[in-house]
């Protein structure tokens, strides 16, 4: 039986050092491009194109696209001041999606803030901040829109991953929630192909 199909295999175009937005200092970086192969019994034969380019942080591993690699300091820096508000708006706002506050999400939450931001943030300033976003009544698109044309296809992806991980903590995962991630999904200007592909990887493995 012949064995065929097509997958994506990861080359390095160059490397050196950049400012990252998530470390805030000058790291090494991979400038990394992802071309489509035909493969025959699983071993790339013909290239088919490529299927895009980030550059990957060797110290967070943070993946942007390349345009992180022409940006100045100050200007990451205003990067990440809008990342991290986008994170914990849009966290926050999955939390409360369904109407209940449970205290596995809000675990979660605040793992997810402190790993993707620059301060961590203390349970009782977590409180806080819920009680300033419910305040707000802020859309979730709010920030996202901000950095969603800034953040590679794997960056976008780690954010619905992450308000995956919110919703699911208390056990189930419910028409409201999946809303909102459709929102924000159009919020980063993802495509309804790569949004569907990520909900369809993680309810297969529940």
């Amino acid at each position: 039986m012949i064995i065929f199909g097509t997958r994506g295999v990861k080359s390095t175009m160059s490397a050196g050092n950049f400012n990252c937005p998530q470390c805030d200092q000058s790291t090494p970086y991979r400038h990394r491009k992802v071309t489509n192969f035909f493969t025959l019994y699983f071993i790339p034969i013909i290239p088919l194109g490529r299927v895009g380019e980030y550059v990957e942080c060797g110290q967070c591993k943070g993946t942007y696209i390349p345009r992180v690699l022409e940006n100045a300091p100050s200007n990451n820096e205003a990067f990440m001041a809008e990342y991290e508000k986008a994170i914990k708006h849009s966290m926050i706002l999955m939390m409360l999606a369904d109407g209940v506050i449970d205290e596995k999400e809000k675990e979660q939450v605040l793992e997810i803030i402190n790993e993707f931001s620059q301060n961590n943030i203390s349970s009782p300033q977590l409180e806080d901040y819920i009680v300033q976003v419910q305040k707000e009544n802020k859309d979730v698109t709010t920030y996202l829109k901000n950095v969603g044309p800034s953040l590679n296809e794997h960056g976008k992806e780690t954010v619905i991953k992450c308000a995956l991980a919110v919703a699911a903590a208390d056990g189930h995962i419910d028409d409201s929630e999946l809303k909102m991630i459709s929102e924000m999904g159009k919020a980063m200007e993802m495509s309804a192909s790569h949004l569907k592909g990520i909900l369809s990887d993680i309810f297969e493995k529940k």
